[in-house]
């Protein structure tokens, strides 16, 4: 890269000035000063008349201007220059005028005297000139760090791509690559030695390309890939997967050795549908991210043909970001008691969404959208840490409660679940985490069964408790059982509510009861509406009931009040306890 010394102006063989249009001077080099008598200080600001004689001064305004603004530049004109001591210097000058808003002129100034070498000086001027804007337009396209085009190079050379595949049918796919674990280099060593990764990244990811094919650096540890040709999904794949190894070999750094991998998403040109420059680069984004979230280090298409649909949940996944940087969010508490003596157990947390234009928004709404998706596992950091705040208060109340959060399958699957978690326990240090509960929907479990009972143990080590929620509706019920050490089981609503009219909804509450006692589970059932539900589960053996009978969900701040006046009267009406 060339220093600004290389380029300085004060070297150059005639004069460089720059002015307005107002003609202000704005620049000049030292020319002036050793052949004229003029400082730079004094220059600077000063009206361009100043160095001109009357007559060129009218030059100037007359005959220059106009050309100037219909041109945009002009050669070899002779002008008197006033110089510092009063005398007339005859001058040859060219000016070139920018093609930006700000109408600054650029002028090259030579001793008329010197004609014989004129020619030769501003031939000069102009080449050193071209240089440096050619350097500028080279800086301004390139990323600083790794010397690779940026994302404004990007851009162009996508728009030009464009516009020739329509004339030629040329076609390309477009890659998006994201490091994985980069962010844990520069915790753990620094930024400098996180920007030395980068370099080799780049310089491994683009000897490992094809001449035609271009890369570019879009910041941070993300890059795009423009790979020439038209591919099939299995063509990209196999090409891209060779840059997927050759990322995972070890980069040695400052005599450390560091691994990482990269998770690519990709997107293939032409499609059916017209589609943009910065359209093609989010559709591989939104590719990459899949990857993410499918475990990392691996290729993920983007589906074109699903892409309504995915606009669709985009605009949705934008709006719930909104709500979270808006603390739209709120956590409702629902009890859980034993209906035979009253005592409140705990509670389950449920998430409401405070909608400014539709009201209170149940989950059932807005949940679905966020499944395998960063917001969503974001919301579900937020979920777990609002309730240990919440709960955390309720113990230095005086109140005695656990409280239980839902977790979706996709967040017991990623690979920083456990990490988050920890770091969110550390920041209670003094909350008891056995008075935390995860609730695990057991459908949400038989995708990666080893991973998540290895995820749900690990909690169980450090003191979490562990309920299968939704118990019986999917599939492999028993397995789960026997794999995998629960504290809780909850009894899916449905059963309960039919329970009084259906012998077969009877006959599986019994046996999930017995499924309890055996494996040493405690059970919880849930749809409790009538106080029937309640005496027909006790008699089968379940004590423990939530339900809108016992109290539908309410806000953190109706809590206490609530059990308040549980404890006094609420239970013994409900269930017909004599009152002493």
């Amino acid at each position: 890269m060339y220093t600004s010394n290389q380029f300085s102006l004060d070297t150059f063989p005639v004069g460089c000035m720059i002015t307005d249009s107002k003609r202000r001077i704005l620049y000049c080099n030292r020319y002036l000063e050793e052949y004229h008598g003029y400082s730079t200080d004094e220059l600077l600001g000063a009206d361009l008349f100043t160095l001109l004689s009357k007559a060129s001064q009218i030059m100037y305004d007359t005959y220059l201007v106009p050309i100037l603004v219909r041109e945009r530049k002009c050669h070899e004109i002779r002008l008197c220059m006033v110089s510092h001591c009063n005398t007339a210097l005859p001058i040859v000058v060219s000016i070139l005028c920018d093609d930006s808003a700000n109408g600054k002129f650029f002028w090259s100034i030579s001793s008329a005297r010197r004609s014989d070498r004129l020619f030769e000086e501003l031939t000069e001027t102009k080449q050193l000139l071209e240089q440096k804007v050619s350097l500028l337009r080279r800086i301004s396209d390139t990323d600083q760090l790794t010397g690779l085009p940026n994302r404004t190079a990007m851009a162009k050379h996508l728009d030009q791509k464009i516009i020739e595949q329509k004339k030629d049918d040329m076609a390309f796919a477009l890659a998006f690559v994201d490091l994985d674990g980069f962010k844990e280099v520069n915790d753990r060593y620094g930024h400098h030695v996180g920007d030395k990764v980068i370099q080799l990244v780049a310089k491994r990811l683009a000897s490992n390309l094809r001449s035609d094919d271009v890369i570019a650096r879009f910041g941070g540890d993300e890059f795009v890939i423009f790979l020439n040709g038209r591919f099939s999904a299995r063509l990209v794949e196999e090409s891209l997967s060779r840059l997927i190894n050759k990322l995972a070999e070890p980069f040695e750094i400052d005599s450390v050795l560091l691994t990482l991998s990269a998770s690519i998403g990709v997107t293939l040109y032409p499609q059916s549908k017209e589609v943009e420059p910065d359209h093609l680069i989010r559709q591989a984004d939104q590719a990459m991210y899949q990857a993410k979230l499918s475990g990392k280090n691996q290729i993920c298409l983007f589906n074109v043909d699903n892409e309504h649909v995915q606009q669709s949940k985009q605009s949705e996944l934008s709006a719930i970001k909104a709500a979270m940087e808006a603390n739209e969010f709120e956590l409702y508490y629902q009890p859980k008691i034993n209906m035979l003596t009253g005592r409140v157990l705990g509670v389950e947390a449920l998430i409401r969404w405070n909608h400014p234009s539709e009201g209170l928004k149940a989950p059932v709404t807005f949940l679905p959208v966020l499944t395998n998706t960063s917001t969503g596992v974001a919301l579900g950091r937020w979920v777990i840490t609002s309730a240990l705040r919440q709960l955390q208060t309720w113990l230095q109340q005086g109140l005695d409660v656990h409280v239980s959060v839902n977790i979706d399958g996709y967040h017991l699957q990623h690979s920083h679940f456990l990490h988050d978690l920890s770091n969110i326990l550390a920041d209670f240090p003094s909350l008891p985490k056995q008075r935390l509960e995860l609730e695990v929907l057991e459908t949400s479990t038989i995708e990666d069964v080893g991973h998540v009972y290895s995820v749900l143990n690990a909690c169980r080590v450090m003191g979490i408790r562990i309920s299968l929620d939704d118990f019986g509706t999917g599939y492999s019920s028993l397995s789960h059982l026997r794999d995998l050490s629960v504290d809780t089981l909850k009894i899916d609503r449905s059963f309960v509510q039919n329970m009084l009219t259906s012998t077969g909804d009877r006959a599986i509450l019994k046996g999930v009861i017995g499924f309890a006692r055996a494996f040493e589970c405690d059970v919880v059932a849930e749809g409790v509406e009538a106080l029937a539900h309640s005496q027909q589960l006790i008699e089968f053996g379940c004590e423990c009931g939530q339900g809108y009978f016992i109290a539908h969900p309410m806000p953190a701040q109706d809590f206490p009040d609530w059990m308040d006046e549980w404890h006094q009267q609420g239970f013994k009406k409900k269930f017909n306890r004599n009152v002493i």
